[in-house]
């Protein structure tokens, strides 16, 4: 973006003022993007200049912002929590910025469904379905992704890493602490059920 965050709020206060004032060009930009409410806040007038900028909402403005600039690690680490908590507009927005992020980290690919990648690390070194990765092990990142919403098309492909991942070791009642030294673990089938409402793998899991 040209434009700093600080620089497009102001733009957003200067288009309400003007809007406010019954500027014409401010009120066609602001139906230009659907804006039909009479008593329009702050927050619409965000939507707007970020709608103006390509984005859908001001949030993912804001965040495609956060990433500029940083490194490879830190990318992946938001790709991870993105998975683990359904922001698959993120997912997305990484994978297409960094098409390799997930290069090489057995835990996302089992969590973005990658069947093909999955295949050939298991078939180069088996024990890497029950290796830790972060605090989880495969069945487990694979489990708590909640990826299958913005791709059911690959409903076949998360279900044949699950089996390539129990063919190779892996626990289907596995389970990981929330806190450290808990007695309380999490397992396979609260992740992809209680966490990831998704059924399809919970059922395999059950069977």
């Amino acid at each position: 973006m040209s434009k700093s965050i600080e620089q497009l709020r102001r733009d957003a206060k200067a288009l309400r003022t003007a809007h406010e004032a019954g500027d014409v060009t401010a009120r066609q930009r602001i139906a230009s993007v659907g804006a039909k409410r009479d008593a329009l806040k702050h927050a619409d007038f965000l939507h707007v200049i970020a709608r103006e900028a390509g984005f859908e909402s001001w949030p993912r403005l804001v965040w495609a912002d956060e990433i500029i600039g940083l490194h490879r690690a830190a990318l992946q680490q938001r790709l991870k929590m993105a998975l683990y908590h359904g922001q698959n507009w993120r997912v997305d927005h990484l994978l297409k910025q960094t098409p390799d992020l997930a290069t090489d980290l057995f835990g996302l690919q089992c969590a973005l469904y990658d069947f093909k990648a999955v295949a050939q690390a298991l078939d180069e070194d088996p024990s890497l379905a029950i290796r830790e990765f972060g605090p989880r092990r495969p069945i487990l990142h694979l489990a708590f992704s909640r990826y299958i919403h913005a791709h059911p098309d690959l409903r076949d492909d998360m279900l044949a890493i699950a089996a390539l991942l129990v063919a190779n070791g892996a626990e289907v009642n596995d389970g990981f602490a929330i806190e450290a030294e808990s007695t309380h673990k999490l397992s396979a089938l609260y992740g992809a059920i209680g966490h990831g409402n998704n059924m399809a793998l919970g059922q395999w899991l059950l069977e």
